[in-house]
């Protein structure tokens, strides 16, 4: 059985000191991914990405080693801007039992359905379509307990965007809905 949570992770905006520390790491992780790992990763953004006329996502190291860094601390929550002086937008999502990258970014578009350009608003998807957003990195761990004690190993992914997304009043800019 799959047991899927989403966090609601927006963009990170505001600039934290870096004297934040990290969580300590519990699980292994490639950083960077396989160049397997990557293309999904790419893919699985990008074919959202064009059905709503946004530019293909290019791959960032950086940013997928910061991913790596807060995916392998196995802690299920925001970063609060931690992972580097600039801004940036973030998405995670985990789930148990089997939890391919295809899955885990088609849980983020989801949130489509959820947008009415009228009255803009902001969620996984939005980050994942936002035009001015030009790059991702994204990283995988496996976590025990991650969704809560007894749930068993989880596979945890955080993905970050550069420039961030879902800045507020920036929307119809960056959104282009499909269904209009």
């Amino acid at each position: 059985m799959l047991f899927i949570v989403l966090l609601s992770l927006l963009s990170f905006t505001a600039l934290l000191p870096a004297a934040h520390s990290l969580p300590q790491h519990t699980s292994s992780t490639s950083k960077r991914g396989s160049a397997h790992q990557i293309r999904a990763f790419l893919f699985a953004h990008n074919i959202i990405r064009e059905a709503h006329n946004a530019t293909d996502l290019t791959w960032s190291i950086e940013l997928a080693e910061k991913a790596g860094e807060w995916a392998d601390g196995c802690k299920f929550e925001r970063t609060e801007g931690v992972l580097r002086e600039l801004p940036y937008g973030e998405l995670h999502v985990a789930a148990t039992g089997i939890f391919p990258i295809s899955t885990a970014i088609s849980q983020f578009a989801k949130d489509a359905i959820e947008y009415n350009p009228a009255e803009p608003t902001y969620n996984h998807w939005t980050q994942i379509v936002w035009k001015s957003t030009t790059q991702v990195g994204c990283a995988r761990s496996h976590c025990s307990n991650l969704l809560g004690r007894r749930t068993g190993l989880a596979t945890y992914y955080v993905c970050l965007y550069d420039p961030a997304g879902n800045v507020i009043g920036q929307a119809l800019d960056n959104v282009q809905v499909s269904w209009l």
